[in-house]
């Protein structure tokens, strides 16, 4: 095999899907700037949204229902053990889970109808 050099100028460049592909991780992996208790959390969070991955469900919902989403954030809050829980007031812990609870619900409405109108071309959501 014969060992060529490239011409002045001529420079060799990565692919534009390597350089997309990091700024999307680099958006999703902003979490580990989060304590260890949110992530835990976020966890938390996360599964309750799994098991309602499904039409007609309170995530889908064109206006979900504030007392049934403040129910499962209660929910949540007793599932978790948090061990900083004598120092953080139950309300705020309460409101913490609440608003990581509705943010997680946006992201997958938002997630679900960039894929319903694009039909399965790519979408920039997180």
């Amino acid at each position: 095999m014969e060992n060529k050099k490239y011409e002045k100028g001529i420079s060799m460049t990565f692919p534009l899907e390597l350089t997309e592909i990091k700024m999307k991780h680099i958006a999703k992996d902003n979490r580990y700037l989060c304590p260890y208790e949110v992530k835990e959390l976020q966890r938390a969070i996360e599964d309750a949204c799994d098991h309602m991955e499904y039409d007609g469900s309170l995530m889908y919902d064109a206006y979900p229902d504030k007392v049934s989403v403040e129910l499962l954030a209660s929910r949540i809050a007793k599932k978790s053990k948090c061990k900083r829980q004598s120092e953080i007031s139950n309300r705020f812990y309460q409101v913490l889970i609440q608003t990581m609870l509705c943010n997680e619900m946006s992201y997958r409405r938002e997630r679900r109808s960039c894929h319903k109108r694009n039909m399965g071309k790519p979408c920039d959501y997180r």
